[in-house]
């Protein structure tokens, strides 16, 4: 019963037109019976792991055949045409077999440059690190617990905006902090109030070569999210200012620095694309879904969804 309802979910979005309908042309408009059930299983098993987070062995080994599944259903997916007007437009992040946030190009380059740079840092080699071509993915481990941990920290929406005609990709990142905090046994009342805050990267230079989405890391900054209280004391330091990471970059000794270091430069290869659906793989095999947004129904004078 839940595959049929995910089908005709999958098969609705497919057929309804989005704000921006001219921006998929040379894209399909309509889907076969075989792409739309893959399709469905794949937003199944999105949801069955919480968009991939309980993918994440740090925390537990459970659910490491869905990583299976899903690859073999992406590799399922017939081929499709990859060009700008398809990959333009707003797209939010649905799955990921890999941590969440190494959607955004901050992390992306962060991947580029510690996997491409000679040797392994004396912490690495410490934690027991010995292919220098993973240093990025032990640096996600220990970003993860450091801003995981406790459960503290909670990931929001990510999303993502694609300009070509302007050479930019934007990427947001919303994460929530003490969502709840209480004292077990003993209350059921929060102790902390609820904060937080929506990440913002921007990239420039976006273009796309053959399947591949290559651009290069700009800035960042941190904005008020939705519905979130800002954080406290420090949003006056903190937020709502531009970050130059880029000029940081070049001066950083695993970029080449202090004089003229590598660009932060980061690419993701299109593996799928159609009117609905984007799936990319970064530089290290880590797959992301994106999907559009959906819009809001109308609904009529009283209320009731026309």
């Amino acid at each position: 019963m839940l595959k049929m309802v995910l089908a005709q979910l999958v098969a609705a979005l497919a057929l309804r037109p989005t704000a921006l309908p001219a921006r998929r042309s040379g894209v399909s408009m309509m889907a076969d019976a075989s792409t739309l059930e893959l399709k469905a299983q794949i937003l199944q098993v999105a949801a069955l792991t919480d968009r991939g987070q309980r993918l994440n062995t740090l925390i537990a080994p459970t659910y490491q055949e869905k990583r299976v599944t899903m690859s073999d259903l992406v590799a399922a997916l017939p081929a499709s045409t990859v060009d700008e007007a398809g990959l333009a437009g707003e797209w939010e992040l649905v799955y990921s077999d890999v941590e969440l946030f190494r959607s955004s190009p901050f992390f992306l380059a962060i991947e580029a440059a510690l996997d491409s740079s000679p040797g392994i840092p004396l912490l690495g080699k410490w934690l027991g690190l010995t292919d220098p071509t993973q240093k990025s993915a032990l640096f996600f481990k220990l970003h993860a617990l450091q801003v995981l941990s406790w459960g503290t920290s909670t990931v929001g929406r990510i999303g993502q905006r694609l300009d070509f005609e302007q050479g930019l990709l934007e990427s947001s990142f919303d994460t929530i902090i003490f969502g709840l905090t209480v004292v077990p046994l003993l209350g059921w009342g929060k102790l902390l109030p609820t904060f937080g805050g929506r990440v913002l990267t921007e990239a420039d230079g976006l273009k796309l070569e053959g399947d591949e989405i290559v651009m290069e890391l700009q800035r960042t900054k941190v904005v008020t999210c939705p519905g979130v209280e800002r954080l406290p004391f420090l949003d006056g330091v903190f937020m709502d200012r531009w970050y130059a990471v880029n000029a940081v970059w070049r001066v950083l000794p695993w970029n080449g620095g202090p004089f003229d270091g590598r660009p932060p430069v980061c690419r993701m290869r299109v593996v799928y694309v159609d009117e609905q659906m984007r799936i990319s793989r970064d530089a290290g095999g880590g797959l992301f879904v994106y999907t559009l947004p959906m819009a809001a129904p109308a609904r009529g004078p009283g209320g009731d969804i026309a």
